[in-house]
Parts: C-alpha cells; sequence; structure tokens
C-alpha cells in the first residue's frame, strides 16, 4: 500500500475493511484511541485479522501518523456501515482515562493531517455541528467536509469529552489554513430547530457573560500564532478572561486593523478563524 499523504511516517496494512467505499467522500471522523501509543503501534493491532477493527489514519502520542488503510476505503471504525462507506476515519492516541486528552504533538499533527486530508481531496472547508441530526440531514457541498463522532453511532465515549470539546476549535484552526469560513460552514442547511455549535459570544475581560469553552477557544488561537500576554509569556490556557488574554486580544486587535477594546465580537472572530 502506498501512503495517500506525505505526512505518513508509518504505513502498515490492515486486512479489516470492506474494500472501497460505496458512497462519496463527505465526512470525517477523529477518535481517541485510548491509549498513549505510537501510531506504528496501533498500526499492528489493526494489522491482527482478529482485531475486527481499523480505520485510514492513526496519530501517535508523538506526532507520528499511520496509514492503514487508503483514502478510498471503508474502515472498521464507527459502528456505521453508512458513516464508514462516506468518512475518512482517523485515531488519535490518548490518556486511557477521561477525558481522554492528546498530547499537543499528536494534536498537532493531527491538525496537520486534516489539512492535507481536505487539500488532496479539493476540500475547502470542515463542518462542525454539535447534533447529530443536523449533520446527518445536512447536505453538504462538494468541497466540504461534515465532521462526525462515534459516540453517536455507539454507546461509547468516543473521541473522549477531551476531543469532543475541541472540534470547534479544529474546525477552525483547519478551515482558517484552508482559506474557508466558520460561521457559513456550521449553519448552512441546519433545521431552524437545531442550534449549530459555533454560536460565538462576545467576549471581555469584563462586562460580558463570557463562556469558558469559548474564553478556552480563543487562548488556543492567540498562544497558536504566537500572541503573549502582559507579562510576555505564553499564554495560559486556563478558560479565564484574565488580563494577559486581554493584553494579547488587544495586540491582534491593533496589528489587524481592527477596533482595539479587548472585546471579542464578530470581526475579531472572523479575523482570528480566517472566516469571510
Amino acid at each position: 500500500m502506498i501512503a495517500d499523504s506525505k505526512l505518513v511516517t508509518d504505513v502498515i496494512p490492515s486486512p479489516n475493511h470492506s474494500g472501497k467505499r460505496i458512497y462519496p467522500l463527505t465526512r470525517i471522523s477523529i477518535h481517541c484511541v485510548v491509549g498513549q501509543c505510537y501510531a506504528s503501534t496501533l498500526g499492528e493491532l489493526f494489522a491482527d485479522a482478529g482485531y475486527e477493527a481499523s480505520s485510514n489514519y492513526g496519530v501517535g502520542f508523538d506526532g507520528s501518523i499511520g496509514q492503514y488503510l487508503p483514502e478510498s476505503y471503508r474502515s472498521w471504525c464507527t459502528s456505521s456501515y453508512d458513516n464508514d462507506n462516506r468518512a475518512i476515519t482517523i485515531e488519535v492516541a490518548s490518556d486511557t482515562v477521561e477525558p481522554y486528552k492528546v498530547t499537543k504533538k499528536a494534536y498537532d499533527a493531527l491538525i496537520r493531517l486534516l489539512v492535507d486530508i481536505c487539500r488532496r481531496n479539493g476540500k475547502k472547508k470542515l463542518v462542525w455541528f454539535g447534533s447529530k441530526s443536523a449533520a446527518l440531514s445536512y447536505a453538504p457541498k462538494d468541497d466540504e467536509l461534515v465532521m462526525t463522532v462515534h459516540r453517536w453511532f455507539a454507546n461509547k465515549a468516543c473521541p473522549g469529552d477531551y476531543l469532543y470539546g475541541l472540534h470547534p476549535q479544529i474546525m477552525a484552526q483547519v478551515n482558517r489554513q484552508l482559506g474557508g469560513t466558520f460561521e457559513a460552514a456550521s449553519t448552512a442547511g441546519a433545521k431552524k430547530t437545531e442550534t449549530a455549535v459555533l454560536t460565538f459570544n462576545f467576549l471581555a475581560r469584563s462586562g460580558y457573560n463570557n463562556v469558558p469553552a469559548q474564553v478556552k477557544m480563543l487562548q488556543r488561537l492567540l498562544r497558536d500564532i504566537r500572541y503573549r500576554g502582559r507579562d510576555g509569556k505564553e499564554l495560559t490556557i486556563n478558560s479565564r478572561f484574565d488580563a494577559n488574554t486581554d493584553y494579547a486580544v488587544r495586540a491582534f486587535q491593533k496589528k489587524n486593523g481592527l477596533t482595539v477594546d479587548g472585546v471579542v465580537g464578530p470581526a475579531t472572530w472572523k479575523k482570528l478563524t480566517g472566516a469571510k
């Protein structure tokens, strides 16, 4: 088997598959391994026919990337015949206990892999809904991939609360690199009774009811593009809109020609995530 991606460090073919998928590629599914292993270790498990499971890719705790099935093949990964026939599946090394946290190296490798998969397959953006019904009823455009999760199809915690909670951030980071959007992608086609996960709140050091999860995402995005706090140090990801976060926000606003008020509203969110 020849790797589809040049990022792959380990190619270990798995016999556990159903051959080529019968539907076009329209989804991407991120899983947690429940073990801090190398990509090669995971590949060795999937190489065992008796294991009766597989994925297209695996990401090790050290950032290694394994490929076990061609992207055009249906893996045995999400307990759903329909989803596995539409999705490229990626297992990511994680802790063995909730919330199944992944290392920074694994996370960064995952982002690189997702961007690479999208670019090679002509996809310009990822789409994430916080609702199974909204995601599965959405008709993606030819240049979109809908993000789905294992827990929607089986009584499982996968991908764990850590990665699940990062799905909005993963979408934003990948789309930022692809030059895509987050607002149109997260709401277009949703039923009127559904609420897409990315309804971004106004955030500020004071005067707003800050959502901790969104403050955490803000801090990660600012840190990823090298904005530091008032103390000159890398931002601490603590979900609190503290003085260092305020300083980094204002520095970002100033550099990008935005109103320098420390308020993270629609204009700042769009500029930060690369949305159009």
